[in-house]
């Protein structure tokens, strides 16, 4: 993996780090579609992570591009999430931004024809189905939803878990086993999954959002693109960098949430850089 600092003690190590920098920024520049991972990248619950604001304005500037947000996080709609980030960033941030898991997921639902579901899921999810022409039901589900629910009841889990025992097949809309907070990190749906998969011996039949490749997928044909156009800010290994990886697009680590750089050689997914936050990424394309 090529070096992401250097310890300056002669001309010759100030060459390569000057070489680096410098490839760096042409690769950052001649991209087309810039995809930022949101909770734990950009911003950490409602305070922008150092340097975030200036970056997407700084980008968003830029002629030719296009500047998406996407996150696993399946707790909140597109709007409330359009609302959030416009109001943290103080940038007019527009829906159509905006890419989430619940979007993967229903995009899944309508490809699969199923219309009825029983959602372990927020009341801002289940708005969302609904507002898809999913229906909600707590009778014969076509199959069960186990999304990121900050709303959670052992009631919920315990239907849930019925259902999956008696034959309905579930679907989670994101991995993730930890949510990253300002107190810390907080259950996730990959722990919720643990929980189902522990009381039910039952594994999910797909799992949605990173590090599945669909989303960037999807956003490269929405936007006319090639792999090679586009890069993705995040700052978790095995869901953000993965699905860049899977995806064959740049991917740029961001030391501002759980992965550290010890957790390269841990998980063996190997960013193509990294980046201690977005102020060295504004330095560096204003250098």
């Amino acid at each position: 993996m090529e070096n992401k600092w250097w310890l300056i003690e002669d001309e010759e190590t100030l060459h390569k780090a000057r070489i680096s920098n410098n490839y760096k920024k042409k690769v950052l520049l001649q991209k087309k579609l810039y995809i930022f991972d949101q909770d734990g990248t950009t911003y950490l619950d409602f305070k922008p992570l150092p340097g975030a604001r200036e970056i997407v304005a700084y980008l968003m500037k830029k002629s030719k591009s296009y500047v998406v947000f996407i996150s696993n996080n399946s707790s909140k709609s597109t709007y409330t999430y359009q609302k959030k980030l416009s109001s943290i960033l103080d940038i007019s941030i527009s829906e159509n931004q905006i890419y989430t898991s619940t979007l993967a997921t229903i995009q899944y639902l309508k490809l699969n024809g199923i219309n009825s579901v029983y959602a372990v899921g927020t009341p801002d999810f289940e708005k969302e189905l609904m507002n898809h022409g999913i229906e909600l039901t707590e009778e014969n589900p076509e199959l069960v939803i186990v999304a990121f629910d900050t709303t959670l009841t052992y009631e919920k889990l315990k239907k849930a878990c019925l259902f999956i025992r008696n034959g309905i097949e579930y679907v989670a809309t994101h991995p993730d086993k930890v949510c990253p907070t300002q107190e810390g990190y907080i259950p996730d749906t990959g722990s919720f999954i643990a929980l189902i998969e522990t009381a039910t011996d039952v594994k999910p039949k797909k799992i949605l959002g990173k590090p599945n490749p669909d989303l960037i997928n999807f956003l490269l044909d929405k936007f006319n693109l090639s792999p090679s156009d586009a890069i993705i800010f995040g700052d978790r290994l095995y869901t953000d960098i993965l699905m860049g990886k899977n995806s064959n697009i740049t991917t740029a680590l961001m030391l501002t949430g759980e992965s550290k750089i010890k957790d390269i050689e841990r998980y063996g997914i190997i960013p193509d850089f990294v980046f201690i936050n977005f102020e060295e990424v504004l330095q560096l394309l204003r250098s």
